[in-house]
């Protein structure tokens, strides 16, 4: 049966003569609030995302921090500094430095933002002029004045990069 028009006769205009009714209002605003739910959760996740990609960014910034020191100064002693000197032979065990701010410098850091696990120095592979370094960063930190901890298993709490370096 085809809708009736009628003419409103207070504004001139034409109207139909059926509205909506509850039913498909309600049902409308359900599938509505649905979707909203669901972007909502998704919203959430990004907001997670990238706060670990935040991290891994900061994490490799310190990495490359600690390395380019290391290839400017490989031999020198560092006042702070969180990586020793590479002249020395190369450890069979990763050390563990506990308190590692994001300037790369140990031991000085209230709150500290990385644990660091290093392998460093020379070897018969590598010979006298060229030291190996491996890094390993895990955050969070474990508390300051920690003497062990196990680096995380996470790949989204850590960081890790090997590496070779000239010495003079």
């Amino acid at each position: 049966m085809p809708r009736k028009i009628i003419r409103s006769p207070r504004f001139g205009c034409f109207a139909a003569s059926s509205a909506f009714s509850l039913i498909e209002v309600v049902i409308a605003l359900g599938i509505f609030i649905f979707a909203m739910v669901a972007i909502n959760g998704l919203f959430f996740v990004g907001l997670d995302a990238n706060k670990s990609s935040s991290e891994q960014i900061q994490a490799a910034n310190v990495t490359s921090l600690l390395i380019s020191t290391r290839r400017a100064l490989p031999t020198n002693s560092i006042t702070n500094f969180a990586l020793p000197p590479l002249n020395g032979p190369y450890s069979s065990s990763a050390v563990y430095v506990n308190d590692v701010a994001t300037d790369g410098t140990a031991g000085t850091a209230t709150s500290p933002a990385y644990d660091l696990f290093y392998q460093g120095g020379t070897n018969a592979t590598t010979g006298p002029h060229l030291a190996q370094v491996h890094l390993l960063l895990s955050w969070p930190a474990a508390p300051v004045g920690a003497t062990t901890a196990t680096p995380s298993n996470n790949p989204s709490t850590r960081f890790e990069v090997t590496t070779q370096i000239a010495l003079p």
